[in-house]
């Protein structure tokens, strides 16, 4: 008996331990550690897994590097899926989610990249970052993972590549690390362009941005070597964290009207960096935005009076009025 109540209350293949509030449940060898209906833990061996009835979210976590896992019941009740829940659980193949689950959050299937079919109901409306990364048994014949409009993965060879018509989103580092990417195309019906989507992608050496991009993401070209460039459209407010960080091969750069906020490191590292011009409409300015270590700082081309002017002179940066 553990915390007043005896196993005999239950069937001869439960076992029940009740520790602060914590039920950890074994069927079958499958371990499930549960709290208020939440799986926070499956401690089992993997294999063939049903997950017990009443749970209604399964926690941050839960499958985290289950190798051994290969396949797994989610039951109607569950209503939410953690982040990272189950990353890097290579052996799993198929998954069906459940009608009712709105988000599949960040990392959620992280590196599976054993799983080949997943089924997302229509009550899913939202998407965590790298939701999918790593998941390249889902790829198609363009070597791209793409669901429900979002571009998670390219896994192809490189080259020239066009995204194509339909996908309205490039996912969380869906690029990343592709050195022998040299060129890609991206269609006018995408409006969002994840955080290291292009991450190190060191041959890529031009890249437009759609009109409907409201927001450059953070470190969504960095160390992009050989970009030498870019064309940021009307409409950008935001431009991220290390954005552009380490581009050493960008000359010039033209910040359209409309930006409001240029984020730490957005062009530090930008070593071939001689002019940048930034509207009257930029109010903020990160830490180290323009510094372009170790080379010396670009001309600044903003408005007369403009927070810009201000900007450039606190930081000793040359300073032309346009």
């Amino acid at each position: 008996m553990r915390g007043g109540r005896s196993s005999a209350c239950f069937p001869p293949f439960y076992a029940d331990y009740i520790m602060a509030g914590v039920v950890i449940v074994m069927e079958n060898k499958q371990d499930f550690v549960i709290k208020n209906g939440v799986l926070i833990k499956y401690r089992g061996p993997g294999g063939d897994v049903t997950i017990p009835e009443g749970i209604t979210e399964i926690g941050s976590y839960a499958f985290d590097h289950c190798t051994g896992l290969a396949s797994v019941t989610i039951p109607e009740g569950v209503r939410s899926i953690g982040e990272m829940a189950f990353r890097c659980c290579k052996k799993l193949k198929s998954i069906a989610i459940p009608e009712g689950v709105t988000k599949i959050d960040e990392g959620t299937f992280y590196g599976c990249e054993g799983l080949t079919s997943v089924t997302i109901p229509s009550s899913v409306a939202e998407f965590g970052e790298g939701a999918f990364y790593g998941c390249t048994g889902l790829a198609d014949k363009q070597s791209m993972v793409v669901l429900r409009g979002i571009l998670f993965r390219y896994t192809g060879p490189g080259g020239d590549v066009v995204i194509p018509a339909g996908v309205t989103e490039i996912g969380f580092g869906a690029f990343a690390d592709c050195t022998d990417l040299t060129s890609v195309t991206i269609p006018e019906c995408v409006t969002k362009i994840g955080s290291y989507a292009f991450n190190d992608c060191e041959n890529l050496a031009s890249v437009s941005i759609p009109k409907g991009v409201t927001k450059i993401s953070r470190y969504v070209f960095y160390r992009c070597t050989g970009l030498t460039s870019v064309t940021i459209p009307e409409g950008v407010t935001e431009i991220g964290r290390s954005a552009f960080d380490g581009c050493t091969g960008l000359t010039e750069i033209v910040i359209p009207k409309g930006v409001t906020k240029i984020g730490r490191f957005a062009f530090d590292g930008c070593t071939s960096l001689t002019d940048i011009t930034i509207p009257g409409s930029v109010r903020e300015i990160g830490t180290w935005a323009v510094a372009c270590w170790p080379k010396p700082k670009p001309t600044i081309h903003a408005p007369a009076g403009s927070y810009v002017e201000e900007y450039a002179k606190k930081n000793k940066i040359k300073f032309e009025a346009i």
